[in-house]
């Protein structure tokens, strides 16, 4: 658990989300209807902007993890912690189903770069999975 939130990398038993347990959602699409919203720069002095391919791809990382939003105003987003290797980094991507209950297609909402903390979690996980 950190910062309020339980990250789950398939090991864990977590949280249910609509029924699934969160480390088994069905996340098997992912698009970027609205790609202004990785332009952080816009609305944070000094953000790193995200490329829509560069959060997709860590939405792929089969080393993700993956938690539900805490900051979600409906309820609705989940986090994904993964790496982009095109960015070569780690990142947080929000995203949010397209149905209910989750089916394969998710949207990006927001993503941004991993905080060290975030970074530390992601890479205890790497190091003990191998």
């Amino acid at each position: 658990m950190l910062c309020g939130t339980a990250y789950y990398d398939g090991a864990v038993e977590g949280d249910l989300y609509d029924g699934l347990p969160v480390d088994r959602l069905p996340i098997e699409a992912v698009d970027v209807p609205e790609p202004m919203h990785l332009r952080r720069s816009d609305r944070y002095r000094g953000a790193v902007d995200i490329e829509p391919e560069h959060a997709i791809e860590a939405v792929f990382d089969p080393r993700r993890l993956v938690a539900r939003d805490p900051k979600s105003r409906t309820g609705e987003a989940i986090r994904v912690v993964g790496y982009s290797a095109g960015m070569g980094r780690v990142l947080v991507v929000v995203l949010v189903p397209d149905a209910h209950p989750p089916g394969e297609l998710w949207h990006v909402a927001t993503a941004w770069p991993a905080d060290s903390r975030l970074r530390h979690l992601y890479d205890g996980k790497e190091s003990e999975d191998g």
